[in-house]
């Protein structure tokens, strides 16, 4: 039931026994998957069994949500995260995707200095040039990189073809900052898109809560974007129920934005 632009995110499941979660999924439709690596990083799923499941149910793993790590380390720190991220590209490889997602890093806004945009300049270079057949795409989250004129300094500076970021508007929102002025900041870098809802202060399903995200995607969409959407649900309540609503809601939504797109 999903578009082909829309991917259900494991992510709702995390702390969820991974097999069963990907039955209840393929139940529901969702084929086309962004998953957690948190599963294996964290949990102890097989990765044989894994794999066999995914086959079993004509699904795919499009792109992967890898766990947290800080490019902003110098060493000896940096290595234990580069070491980190090749272990998850390993993961992504064995799916046969070539997308990860990752985290920019802790460092806190009032910290960012010329110093530590060299240093994550310098660490994400030798990321992607190290791996070149992997998409790393990084998602605005907490600290620096919850202002988005940081996150485009990053990326400006990078200048790698396979390093984007992962647009998340209510990340920004969550940090007092208005969805359209991060898109216009940051829009040139956007190559991928996170989508959930926000209340009170508080995440919850895409489409529902205080946050109106059709002016922004109405904007990302009509420039011309044509990559992807992930829909994450890590509100209250039964998440699968609220996964699956979140993500016929945002279904319908971007195919009336851009009904001939197709991926």
């Amino acid at each position: 039931m999903t578009s082909s632009r829309v991917l259900p995110s494991t992510t709702s499941h995390k702390y969820e026994a991974l097999v069963p979660t990907l039955d209840v999924f393929a139940r529901l439709g969702f084929r086309e998957l962004d998953l957690n690596l948190n599963h294996f990083v964290e949990g102890r799923a097989d990765l044989a069994d894994v794999r066999k499941s995914v086959d079993a149910n004509g699904q795919r793993v499009v792109m992967a949500s890898g766990g947290w790590c800080d490019f902003f380390d110098v060493e000896p720190a940096i290595g234990r995260t580069m070491d980190s991220v090749s272990r998850q590209i390993e993961l992504v490889r064995c799916f046969g995707a070539n997308r990860l997602r990752l985290f920019f890093g802790r460092l806190p806004a009032d910290r960012w200095t010329a110093a530590a945009l060299a240093q994550i300049v310098a660490n994400i270079r030798a990321l992607a040039d190290r791996h070149a057949g992997i998409h790393f795409w990084f998602e605005n989250h907490d600290g620096a990189s919850s202002r988005p004129e940081l996150c485009r300094a990053i990326l400006d500076e990078v200048g790698r073809s396979n390093v984007g970021l992962v647009f998340d508007p209510i990340n920004f929102v969550h940090r007092g900052v208005d969805p359209m002025e991060a898109l216009h900041a940051v829009g040139p870098h956007v190559v991928h898109v996170h989508l959930k809802g926000y209340a009170r202060g508080a995440f919850c399903g895409f489409g529902e809560g205080d946050v109106d995200l059709m002016p922004a995607l109405t904007s990302l969409v009509g420039s011309g974007y044509s990559g992807r959407f992930t829909v994450e649900y890590e509100g209250p309540g039964d998440r699968t129920v609220r996964l699956y609503e979140s993500v016929r809601r945002a279904s319908a939504a971007i195919t009336a934005l851009d009904p001939v797109r197709i991926i």
